[in-house]
């Protein structure tokens, strides 16, 4: 976690929209999810070609959650704003 936190805090102000992409790899049998973060909107888009919701992977969303938090604690953002999920349609 604290790599992706580096890597935000190296990329700019963040204050822009700009997409972060981070493959997860979910340990069932070697199936990957997508997971693409909007650091300015609080927004975390996940491309899964598998039905169901982000709970399936409560190890993916807690460390994106804990990085993007962490990462707004070290910019003393002070937007108490919840972090949003979007499942996006894979076809």
């Amino acid at each position: 976690m604290n790599e992706l936190v580096d890597r935000f805090m190296v990329a700019g102000d963040n204050t822009t929209p700009s997409l972060y992409f981070l493959p997860f790899n979910s340990g069932n049998g070697g199936h990957w999810v997508l997971v693409a973060m909007d650091l300015s909107r609080l927004m975390v888009y996940y491309l899964d070609s598998l039905p169901g919701n982000w709970s399936k992977y409560p190890s993916m969303k807690k460390t994106v959650d804990a990085a993007i938090l962490k990462f707004r604690s070290k910019k003393n953002y002070r937007n108490r704003k919840d972090i949003t999920w979007v499942r996006v349609q894979c076809l």
